[in-house]
């Protein structure tokens, strides 16, 4: 797994939107690094309305960690 792209943000609650590569066969385009009150979490981005994807807690939790190592680590007031 490897972070394409990331995009910081100025928001208070998404602090960056970012690419993955989960492997040789799958990328997902412009999943959100989001600050919730249980701690950092990926967001998959909206298909009509609703989320496109969903991740088991596992993988979520991967996700999260390269997204958050990719983002310098620079994350005020995290609960990861």
């Amino acid at each position: 797994m490897r972070i394409l792209s990331i995009r910081p943000t100025a928001g208070a609650k998404t602090l960056a939107y970012f690419d993955v590569e989960i492997g040789d066969h799958l990328r997902i385009y412009n999943l959100q690094l989001r600050q919730t009150p249980g701690g950092l979490r990926t967001v998959a981005p909206n298909a009509c309305g609703k989320h496109a994807a969903t991740f088991h807690p596992i993988l979520a939790e991967q996700i999260t960690a390269a997204a958050v190592a990719a983002h310098g680590g620079r994350v005020a007031n995290a609960q990861h």
